[in-house]
């Protein structure tokens, strides 16, 4: 249940590539009994390092505690919790969805106000493709959601400052 001052936050940890680092991350909010909205870990330019992108819903206080015991971690190098307003934050989501030639024209056209690529194209489904901020992915879900949704699949929010 979300407390009236919750907030959600984006932590970027910069770790050393090696195994068992998201273990330690999953266990660490597993222990203090943190809920993760979204988690998204790449290499980085430097094939050394990763780039875990976590967000979490919490207070001031609680992300405080969350970045200080992070960085307490093996293999942490840094933790940086993202002003939202400096950074440029997007998701990808690839949605299938059921088709046929009743509402194929919708679907195309949804797909091309949003600029959403269709990637794939099949006798009763088809799959699109669409990047940007949580609001525009929302919406995007929301007004296919009347056609029979078979699948979404959604990253969590991944982000960079500007």
């Amino acid at each position: 249940m979300s407390r009236y001052n919750d907030k959600e936050y984006i932590l970027s940890v910069l770790a050393k590539n090696k195994p068992g680092v998201l273990l330690r991350i999953a266990g660490l909010f597993s222990r203090r009994c943190y809920n993760i909205l979204s988690i998204v870990a790449a290499q980085t330019e430097n094939m050394e390092y990763s780039r875990i992108l976590i967000v979490v819903s919490g207070d001031d206080r609680i992300v405080r505690q969350v970045d200080k015991q992070l960085s307490k971690l093996i293999d942490i190098e840094n933790v940086t919790v993202l002003n939202k307003e400096e950074a440029v934050v997007r998701e990808h989501l690839l949605l299938k969805v059921e088709r046929n030639m009743e509402n194929n024209e919708k679907l195309v056209q949804i797909a091309d106000v949003f600029h959403a690529n269709i990637l794939n194209v099949e006798k009763d489904s088809m799959i699109v493709e669409l990047t940007g901020d949580a609001t525009t992915i929302n919406s995007f879900i929301e007004l296919y959601n009347p056609y029979n949704i078979i699948k979404i699949l959604r990253t969590g929010s991944m982000a960079m400052v500007k």
